[in-house]
């Protein structure tokens, strides 16, 4: 089982979020753009709007089968990731979130002029995955193994409420 780094970010608004946002935006706009080419390979008809969009996400953004679970004091995120190894992948974990970016270069080593089709090539995975309560994004941790991802987040403690009395109150 191989170790996948996690980069831990306790403050979301800090600067160390401008790379995040910027691959966000890059990707976005390449979207856009898919779905544009879908929608003119289509001969500009109107009506299937949403079917070229949607398919321009999982080209640009992959999509792979997830499982968020609950158990005890924390979530775990497994994650299917055929094809990547652990370097391939980057884990950011923040207080209500979880981010999953994977991507990766195959290359077919066969006789190029005997390729009918192939379906290898560079790949890319981006997953974000939103929390039903905080997390202890300092002590994530993730694990690659045969194709799976597993991210153990375990859940913030409840900040302590502290009670006042109602006669102290009044008095």
């Amino acid at each position: 089982m191989a170790e996948v780094k996690v980069e831990k970010i306790k403050d979301p608004g800090k600067k160390e979020m401008s790379t995040l946002f910027a691959d966000f935006a890059k990707r976005f706009d390449a979207v856009r753009q898919r779905a544009h080419e879908l929608f003119e390979n289509r001969g500009s008809q109107w009506g299937k709007e949403l079917e070229d969009w949607i398919t321009a996400e999982r080209e640009v953004f992959g999509w792979t089968a997830a499982e968020l679970t609950e158990k005890d004091n924390a979530f775990q995120v497994q994650f299917t990731l055929a094809g990547f190894d652990a370097k391939d992948v980057q884990v950011t974990a923040m207080p209500n979130e979880i981010i999953v970016r994977a991507a990766a270069s195959d290359e077919n080593k066969g006789e190029k002029e005997n390729v009918l089709w192939s379906e290898f090539g560079s790949k890319s995975v981006f997953r974000r995955f939103e929390l039903p309560s905080a997390i202890e994004s300092d002590k994530v941790t993730a694990k690659l193994d045969k194709g799976i991802l597993c991210i153990q987040a375990p859940k913030a403690a409840a900040p302590k409420v502290t009670t006042i009395p109602i006669a102290a109150a009044a008095a």
